[in-house]
């Protein structure tokens, strides 16, 4: 189920090395040119296999939740613990004005499940050392000294690359309940990228997935590919392909010939954050579910 035939990989493998060419290439100007400039960087949450296999596993059941249960019957209050790790100069670069608007946008988006963010009082880590989170001994080295358990923990810092690719942040899926972390580059904190990263949190992937499979764009293996989520469109990747006026430049197929009309809107998507404005109803749906069999232990 997961592997292309031999012909599906000679049609995408020409695109694919396309994409990743036009996405190194803007990623490079993007260092040069520096973040004050509109600078769309990728997500940097990496799927797992081991999530793919649990998301096929409880397709059935999550299938019966209805996506705004919650909203029927209670409100699910959830912290938000923020550490602000401070830059050599030792400054924030980020006002708390900024973190509560950002968790406010967070917030607009997750009412429609009756879940709620609470910001607890914003802690700052006073160790430029980790101001950059450039590999995994700094993740690992700056949520030993500083996390708190039973919440959900908010790293801000200067700058996220994984794999030499600067980022805007990344997290981890619900079946790693160890690991209660959201790294997002300081800049990002008043856009949409932290709903995204929460999405993904809560068990979301991206719409151009494809480790479990490429979604055709006619729906017939939504069950089985990309999100795994049938009311969400066949995406190709929107990095570097939609433009400000939230229009999709791209012409990329799917493996069956048929030209993509993605959603330019949709949160998971990647495409411009000014364009994204949409979680769909199984999107919702996913989220409660994992909320209530992963992170029920959040408080």
């Amino acid at each position: 189920m997961r592997k292309l035939n031999q012909i599906q990989q000679k049609t995408l493998n020409p695109m694919l090395n396309s994409i990743k060419l036009h996405s190194g290439l803007l990623t490079g100007l993007l260092i040069s040119a520096g973040t004050a400039l509109f600078a769309q960087l990728p997500d940097g949450t990496k799927t797992t296999g081991e999530w793919i296999d649990e998301v096929e596993k409880i397709r059935t059941e999550e299938g019966k939740l209805l996506y705004n249960e919650a909203s029927l019957y209670n409100t699910t209050r959830l912290s938000i613990m923020t550490y602000v790790v401070m830059d050599k100069e030792g400054m924030a670069n980020c006002s708390e004005d900024d973190i509560n608007a950002g968790v406010n946008r967070l917030n607009s988006y997750f009412r429609t499940i009756n879940v709620t963010f609470d910001l607890k009082p914003v802690q700052y880590v006073n160790d430029y050392n980790y101001c950059n989170i450039h590999n995994e001994e700094d993740t690992h080295e700056l949520v030993k000294k500083h996390s708190t358990a039973g919440t959900i923990n908010l790293y801000l810092v200067d700058s996220i690359a994984i794999d030499s690719v600067l980022r805007y942040g990344f997290t981890f899926f619900p079946i790693d309940t160890a690991r209660n972390y959201i790294f997002l580059g300081k800049e990002f904190i008043l856009e949409n990228y932290l709903t995204t990263l929460m999405g993904h949190f809560f068990g979301l992937l991206s719409t151009h997935d494809t480790l479990g499979g490429y979604e055709l764009v006619n729906e017939d293996n939504c069950t089985e590919s990309g999100d795994f989520l049938c009311d969400t469109w066949a995406d190709p990747n929107l990095f570097a392909m939609v433009d400000t006026s939230c229009v999709y430049n791209g012409v990329l197929v799917d493996p069956g010939g048929e030209i993509y009309v993605p959603s330019v809107a949709n949160l998971m998507s990647e495409s411009y954050d000014g364009c994204k404005c949409i979680f769909t109803p199984h999107q919702y749906r996913r989220m409660l579910y994992c909320l209530k069999k992963y992170r029920y232990y959040l408080r």
